[in-house]
């Protein structure tokens, strides 16, 4: 059997055919033009390393066994120590003229084998004088000199001690202290 298009038909399938190809190329434009680009900056800041270090510890020296020692962190008036007594220091570098919070241990265990003391600092702030330091809190924020640079002097006090036994105390956990007092930095 022999089938026969008419030329109508031919007609009619040709014009489907080219409506369809339209509405393909037309749908694929439309795609095509529909893309949007946006772009978006991307900036970073590199913060210079921040840098502590303790370049002298804090020492009473020899203390009465009755007294109530206490070490002014700008070394102006030290109550009931010995001789030898030591304002602890600290130095700061980090980013010029930038903002840094400053955290430290509430208070620190002094032990001697058997007793033991508590250490509560008293702690001073400035980026270049001990006579211009100002009291530094924990949880507060200082700022940085135009180098980079800042100091602490760490003092404070032993409480009101009343018949403390003798020997030779230290942070240490050898001779049962609570271990160091520690300082903290970090960028805001």
């Amino acid at each position: 059997m022999k089938l026969e298009i008419t030329k109508k038909e031919r007609v009619k399938m040709k014009r489907t055919i080219l409506i369809s190809i339209i509405m393909i190329m037309s749908l694929m434009g439309t795609s095509l033009l529909a893309q949007e680009t946006a772009s978006a900056t991307v900036d970073a800041v590199v913060n210079a390393a921040l840098t502590l270090a303790n370049t002298a510890t804090v020492d009473f020296g020899t203390i009465p066994a009755t007294s109530t020692p206490i070490i002014d962190p700008k070394g102006a008036s030290h109550t009931d120590v010995g001789t030898g007594v030591q304002v602890g220091t600290f130095t700061v570098t980090g980013n010029a003229s930038s903002q840094i919070t400053v955290t430290y241990d509430a208070t620190s265990t002094l032990g001697n084998g058997t007793a033991t003391m508590t250490f509560t600092p008293d702690l001073e702030g400035h980026a270049t004088t001990q006579a211009s330091a100002a009291n530094v809190n924990s949880g507060s924020q200082v700022t940085l000199d135009g180098s980079g640079n800042f100091l602490f002097w760490l003092g404070g006090n032993l409480g009101t001690l009343s018949s403390q036994a003798t020997g030779t105390y230290a942070t240490d956990n050898a001779t049962n202290g609570g271990g160091d007092w520690n300082l903290y930095i970090e960028y805001n």
